[in-house]
């Protein structure tokens, strides 16, 4: 049997803040006959939304610089961050488009041994579990199903960025969906589902991002009935997190358990919860999930 290989491009927030959604990670493509395989001497992506607007030539020599890893290992590079997703694709485009900046940014990487010529596939992680392997699949390799969650799904703004060659916006939420529901676990419905999550406006007025935009999502989650929010960015858990605890500033308290969704699936697929070092949430994961019983 061949087995599929792929570079695994962490981000910055998993390694050091959820560690348990990379142990997930690797857990679930294991059981897919997948191996996720280090990148060596990746840096952080840039982060998407202020590092290009400080300085756009910087920022897409790091992104180039990660990709020509990529490019090196021969493999896809498979990204489970939304984010680092969107500054990806966005650095691979530009540089493809703009010749000038291919150069310019090659000569940059040059003195530092590296090379990169856009051959390497940016794929989110949804889009590899949905393309390579199908639903079909992870749900039969369900052996606990979720059947106590009832979780509040938040996309996260940058999944509605397309793939390359790809003009539906909602494709990727889709692939979550299905995805999340291949789990056994109930989705329910809270009408802001694509409110973001505020944390690139903590950086500029964090009461705006808190009461404007987490505290509408938490609320109407409440109200829908659901008891855990499912995300596919580490940096909307660690807002839903860290943000949960900050409202207590403004009188509003909440214990909401944030999950991803790679650590549903593997819960779903038998992993014991002991295994995924759930304690490094903020929020209270490994509690709902012992309340869960079994798992």
């Amino acid at each position: 049997m061949v087995i599929k290989k792929y570079a695994l491009f962490l981000g910055c927030l998993i390694p050091l803040r959820i560690p348990s959604v990379e142990i997930a990670a690797r857990k679930v493509f294991r059981k897919l006959g997948a191996e996720l395989v280090d990148m060596p001497g990746y840096s952080c992506c840039p982060e998407p939304v202020t590092s290009r607007l400080v300085d756009r030539d910087m920022a897409l020599v790091v992104a180039a610089r990660n990709l020509s890893i990529a490019e090196w290992m021969g493999l896809d590079l498979l990204v489970l961050c939304n984010g680092c997703y969107e500054t990806l694709v966005e650095a691979q485009e530009t540089l493809m488009d703009e010749p000038d900046e291919m150069k310019r940014v090659n000569s940059i990487l040059f003195k530092v041994g590296r090379r990169y010529t856009g051959k390497v596939r940016v794929r989110h992680f949804l889009e590899v579990l949905y393309e390579d392997f199908g639903v079909d699949a992870v749900r039969k390799l369900v052996s606990r199903p979720m059947r106590g969650v009832s979780a509040a799904i938040h996309y996260g703004c940058h999944l509605f960025r397309p793939s390359p060659g790809q003009e539906d916006i909602w494709a990727k939420p889709r692939m979550m969906e299905e995805l999340a529901d291949a789990s056994g676990a109930e989705m329910r419905k809270y009408g802001v589902e694509r409110l973001c999550c505020g944390f690139p406006s903590m950086q500029a007025d964090e009461e705006f991002a808190l009461k404007e935009r987490l505290l509408p999502k938490l609320r109407k989650a409440r109200d829908a009935g659901a008891n855990c929010l499912l995300a596919v960015c580490p940096a909307c858990l660690v807002q839903f997190e860290t943000g949960q605890t900050l409202l207590r500033r403004y009188g509003e308290k909440f214990e909401f358990p944030c999950m991803h969704l790679m650590e549903l699936l593997a819960l779903a697929m038998g992993v014991p919860a002991a295994e995924l070092s759930l304690d490094f949430h903020r929020s209270p994961v490994s509690r709902f999930v012992g309340s869960l019983g079994g798992v």
